[in-house]
């Protein structure tokens, strides 16, 4: 083999007139290509300078959706030498391609966390567990999610103030998500996206029919359409920005940590284990961790900042003696401070009704390759997007508020897709029968899942330690349908006959659809459609929309949160948490815009406390 087909991928622009427009193609797919997955997007690995016994002003442990805008924002301070420890490496170029995303779970990039089985949920998941991917890579799980930027509504943020939060109130957070937004293309100067901020959003609006005919189904069921998501008003449809820039996945990584690699002072360490945070006498002092095979202890002369998520940095907390007193005093681990870590945790529960289509419901099916091609020459067509998802619906089914209780998001598969539905499924980790299924009922005819959202829910699960020792995976109890008054159950089901009026509009009674049964023989059992066969349903396909919280809670009292509304840990100085973990419920939306919102706000306080 040649020399250029072993170690340069990536050539320069050929040169010459008579490879011809050929050459040109090729040339192009090729420079597109080599756009993917560029190391040079990103800092450079800092872990191999860093000795033991090493400190620096601020340690910022992860560096996905939060962690990445709290180290930018301290390291403007170019007297603060900040420090990311991320556990993972760099995003891969399967990354990049917005379509990809449900390819990333089970990679290298993914922690691959499952949750523990429980009766009241997940029971037609392979071996009765729940998949909960989250970014291991930098740029967290930005780089895997579905990158749509919802800010959750005015009703969230002022019900945290009312719990004691000061400060967290829409007005006073609202800023914040303005600072974050660079919406493209730029638009008039009273847009209601910012122009100016770390992170580019890019507006899509799907052309499918599917996608009309909702958007009138909802209208001819008196729900209008939202020229702009609106957090104080934000009942009805709308086309959700997408964390996307010219066709490429849009993670925190890249544009809020790479985009400033030049500062001597933002410090990056790749594939750096953290063990735990070392604490004397009450004072975080710095961090133990894995780097490049060696255990180092690693000092912060002012704060280490806990940025993990809500499933790492309540685990981090444990491992370093801050938690349950019962609990960690069971598993041999030193107590140094009882706080309920690992409690309360909250998420947005979601189901699946699909439904089978005529072929007018999409435009005519193009080859294999024509989605490649438009991708590479173009950055454009099915893959610079995911399916319908950005187009999301907020209501309230028992009409008793102008907040929301329900969200709904779509996929459209067309006939006999082995790009996205595949993925999905197993993604998703649906036991064979029902991905067989879906398969054969999808062959022929373009597929729609409509997915309900339950954006409040009232059950709470637990993360705990397996074992203290940091390499085990925590033990996720979801809680998924366990309130005591059914509540999340019963929002749910209304959810399916919404979908049930949805599907009976004129708007989509011209696609012919039909509702796909998926086989379950313990609910087979029951009437088909009465509220005890969709119970059964429920228990057994619901799943998450990979937006855990609530595990390190912010609040005054120590007995039921774990960080006050500063973000500082109760009864340990110099620490914080800053991610989806302290939200003291859960928002209804998606969770990307409100963690990196946090991680904004808790670098000002920071910033406050250590300027005064």
């Amino acid at each position: 083999m040649s020399t250029l087909s072993l170690n340069n991928t990536c050539p320069g622009n050929l040169q010459g007139t008579s490879a011809g427009l050929f050459l040109t193609l090729i040339n192009t797919l090729m420079t597109a290509k080599c756009s993917l997955g560029n190391s040079k997007n990103y800092p450079e690995d800092f872990g191999p300078n860093i000795r033991d016994g090493d400190g620096f002003d601020f340690i910022v442990i992860g560096g996905g959706s939060a962690g990445a805008v709290v180290a930018n924002k301290l390291s403007e301070n170019r007297d603060w030498r900040v420090l990311v420890l991320e556990a993972g490496g760099l995003p891969s170029a399967t990354s990049d391609i917005p379509a990809l995303t449900f390819n990333l779970q089970g990679t290298q990039e993914d922690w691959a966390y499952k949750t523990q089985p429980q009766k009241n949920s997940c029971l037609s998941m392979k071996n009765k567990q729940c998949k909960w991917p989250r970014g291991k890579v930098l740029g967290g799980t930005s780089v895997l999610n579905a990158m749509l930027y919802v800010k959750g509504n005015k009703g969230n943020y002022d019900h945290w103030a009312e719990l004691g939060n000061t400060g967290w109130d829409w007005k006073s957070i609202k800023k914040y998500f303005t600072k974050l937004e660079q919406v493209l293309p730029p638009e008039s100067e009273n847009t209601p996206l910012g122009t100016k901020g770390l992170l580019t959003l890019t507006k899509i609006s799907s052309d499918e029919p599917i996608k009309i005919s909702l958007q009138k189904a909802y209208e001819q069921l008196g729900i209008k359409y939202l020229k702009e998501q609106n957090p104080e008003k934000p009942i009805g449809t709308v086309d959700v920005p997408m964390c996307i820039e010219k066709g490429q996945r849009a993670n925190t990584g890249k544009k809020i940590l790479g985009n400033y690699r030049s500062r001597h002072n933002l410090l990056i360490s790749l594939r750096s284990f953290v063990r735990r945070i070392i604490i004397e006498e009450k004072v975080a002092r710095g961090v133990e961790v894995e780097i490049g095979g060696k255990l180092l202890k690693l000092k912060a002369k002012k704060e280490v900042i806990v940025s993990g998520g809500a499933i790492n940095s309540p685990q981090l907390l444990m491992l370093s003696g801050i938690g349950p007193k019962k609990h960690l005093q069971n598993l041999g681990i030193h107590v140094v401070q009882d706080l309920p870590v690992g409690r309360f945790l909250q998420d947005h529960l979601i189901s699946w009704q699909e439904i089978k289509l005529s072929l007018d419901a999409i435009k005519y099916p193009k080859g294999p390759a024509d989605p490649l091609y438009e991708y590479f020459m173009r950055q454009e067509g099915p893959l610079a997007s995911i399916s319908l998802t950005n187009f999301v619906s907020f209501l309230n089914t028992k009409n008793d508020s102008m907040w929301p209780n329900l969200g709904f998001h779509y996929f459209l598969f067309p006939p006999n897709d082995q790009l996205l539905s595949t993925a999905v499924s197993r993604g998703v980790g649906f036991v064979d029968s029902i991905v067989s299924t879906r398969s054969n009922e999808c062959k022929l005819n373009p597929c729609l899942m409509m997915i309900p959202t339950l954006l409040t829910p009232k059950s709470m699960g637990r993360i705990m330690l397996k074992s203290k020792n940091p390499r085990d995976y925590p033990l996720i109890y979801s809680g998924y349908l366990t309130d005591e008054a059914d509540e999340d159950m019963t929002v749910m089901i209304e959810a399916i006959r919404f979908n049930e009026r949805l599907i009976q509009t004129a708007a989509l009674r011209k696609h012919n659809p039909e509702v796909i049964r998926y086989p379950i023989p313990e609910c087979d059992k029951l009437e088909y459609g009465s509220d005890a066969y969709w119970e059964c349903f429920m228990r057994h396909v619901a799943t998450t929309l990979y937006h855990p919280t609530s595990t390190c809670r912010m609040g005054v009292r120590k007995n039921d949160s774990v960080v006050d509304p500063r973000l500082r840990v109760h009864g340990i100085k110099k620490l914080r948490v800053a991610d989806a973990s302290i939200m003291p419920k859960v928002i209804s939306g998606n969770t990307h815009a409100p963690s990196m919102m946090i991680g904004f706000k808790a670098s000002d306080m920071i910033k406050e406390d250590w300027l005064e």
